[in-house]
This record gives C-alpha cells, sequence and structure tokens, in this order.
C-alpha cells in the first residue's frame, strides 16, 4: 500500500472505532442541525454543486420532523444577463431505523414550495416526494448522512440540462448535528 493510503487509514481509523461504541441520539425531543452539499450532474448548465440546510426534531422516538431552507444563483449562465436561480422551503419526515450499531437508515417524505428563474422562465410549484438516507454516527451525536430523494412537482420548476422539468433524482452527501 502506497504511504499516502496509511495515512489516510491510520487518520480515519480512530473516527471509525469511536463509531462503533456510538449510541445514536434518536428520542423524543432530540434536535439535528444539518447541512448538505448536492451534486447534480444535470443542472441548468452542466454539473453544479448546491447546498442546503435544515433544522429537525425527534416528535416520537425514531420520528423526526424537518424545515428546509435551499437557495442557488448561478450568475451569466447562458449569455449576458441570463441568471439560474432557485429557493425552496420545505418539511419533511424521517423514520429512523437503528440497528444496534453507528449504521441508521432512514426513511421520509418531504414537501414544500420551490421557485426557480432561468433565461425568460419564472415558475413557482409545490414539491414533494420520497427520500431515503444513510447516517453514520461518528459519535453519539454527529452523523455522516447520505441522501437520495425523488421530487415530484406541480410546475415545470427543476431545470436539468437547460430544460424545464416537473421531476428531478438528487443525492446529497451532509454532516448531522444531532443535541
Amino acid at each position: 500500500m502506497p504511504r499516502p493510503h496509511l495515512l489516510v487509514a491510520a487518520a480515519i481509523a480512530p473516527l471509525l472505532a469511536t463509531a462503533a461504541e456510538a449510541q445514536p441520539l434518536l428520542g423524543r425531543g432530540t434536535q439535528v442541525l444539518s447541512v448538505h452539499v448536492s451534486p447534480d450532474f444535470e443542472g441548468a448548465v452542466g454539473d453544479m454543486l448546491l447546498a442546503d440546510a435544515s433544522y429537525g426534531w425527534f416528535v416520537r422516538d425514531r420520528l423526526a420532523l424537518e424545515a428546509t431552507l435551499d437557495y442557488a444563483v448561478l450568475e451569466d449562465v447562458a449569455g449576458e444577463d441570463s441568471d439560474y436561480r432557485t429557493s425552496a422551503v420545505g418539511v419533511a419526515a424521517e423514520l429512523h431505523l437503528p440497528l444496534g450499531g453507528a449504521l441508521v437508515p432512514y426513511a421520509g417524505f418531504g414537501i414544500g414550495w420551490r421557485r426557480s428563474h432561468f433565461n425568460d422562465l419564472e415558475e413557482s410549484g409545490f414539491v414533494y416526494g420520497p427520500r431515503v438516507g444513510l447516517e453514520y454516527f461518528l459519535a453519539d451525536n454527529v452523523a455522516l448522512d447520505f441522501e437520495v430523494a425523488y421530487s415530484m412537482a406541480s410546475a415545470d420548476v427543476f431545470i436539468n440540462d437547460f430544460v424545464a422539468e416537473d421531476s428531478d433524482i438528487s443525492s446529497a452527501l451532509g454532516l448531522r448535528v444531532h443535541f
């Protein structure tokens, strides 16, 4: 194994050992702050990277409600004065299914409102859809998160390769802090 790989393995090993002992905080009353980064390989102008933030709380053991906020701006993407802007607000419910260790899968459903502006197109619409994810707890209250969502909309609010569409598949990588 080349030397750089040994350094990476040595840096990750303590995190994995800590994660193996993690007792995830998924009980009623627990609050969650999260930040996600989403690669979009069919974005308005090709590949893009988007970010969102959310705040949630567990209303019952393993059942969380979450409020999300997304905003993206790309300026001058298709010629002069052609900007791509999108904003979204939403809520989601997630059911977490602990497996007795650091790995916790979840399934959920979200609803919200999205507004998109691209060239002459300006659309707003109701957005909804399922999501599934996997949290890997590094400690009792800190988790790495991977999520895949399928979103449908009442209008063409998703821009994929210069085409407005009413559905979208997205993935996100993030960090969640439970407290």
